[in-house]
């Protein structure tokens, strides 16, 4: 069996530790279910996630193509 570290912040790990025994649980299975939970999914148990610049810019490449695309269609019907 393995011992890990984790630091945390005091208020965060005094904030887990209250949520977890008004649950009944302990770090220590907190953690475990963590870990068994991503090694099961295969996947982190929550979705993390941040915008990413080259999205926005696609967004934005995409929306100025389609107003192109709708001032052709506008202008092929008024022909």
């Amino acid at each position: 069996m393995k011992t890990i570290s984790i630091r945390l912040e005091d208020s965060i790990y005094e904030e887990l530790g209250e949520m977890l025994r008004e649950m009944g649980q302990t770090q220590q299975t907190f953690y475990e279910t963590f870990t068994k939970t991503a090694l099961r999914e295969r996947s982190i148990p929550f979705i993390i996630s941040a915008p990413m610049r080259e999205a926005a810019v696609d967004i934005s490449e995409k929306m100025e193509a389609f107003a192109r695309l709708e001032a052709s269609r506008k202008a092929y019907e008024g022909a």
